[in-house]
């Protein structure tokens, strides 16, 4: 796992919110310190709380584990590695947004 990729994710998810620690405290039952201490690798949260954390924050448990999952080095293409590299580093609503260009793309361009 890259280093505190799951704490960075969840502080991701709650700026993307506008939600402030303190607010995020009182959603989840978690003390500051405690989110705080996630979300700089210092504490690595239960799979409770990361469920608890997703449904707050409205993101998919798979968005804060994302990386943990294992790299697919069959993709060849460049072009493919390139944009994966991108949205990697894309939050997750500008994910999103670019897969349903995408979609939209691929359906008015079918044969």
């Amino acid at each position: 796992m890259k280093n505190n990729t799951i704490g960075k994710r969840i502080a991701e998810a709650r700026i993307n919110r506008n939600i402030t620690q303190e607010h995020l405290e009182e959603l989840s039952g978690l003390s500051v310190s405690t989110i705080s201490r996630i979300e700089t690798g210092k504490y690595m949260p239960t799979i409770e709380n990361l469920l608890k954390l997703s449904e707050i924050l409205d993101v998919g448990l798979d968005y804060f584990l994302y990386d943990l999952l294992p790299y697919n080095k069959d993709i060849q293409s460049p072009a493919i590695q390139d944009a994966i590299s991108i949205m990697n580093q894309m939050g997750e609503r500008q994910t999103e947004y670019i897969v349903k260009i995408l979609k939209i793309y691929q359906a008015s361009h079918q044969d």
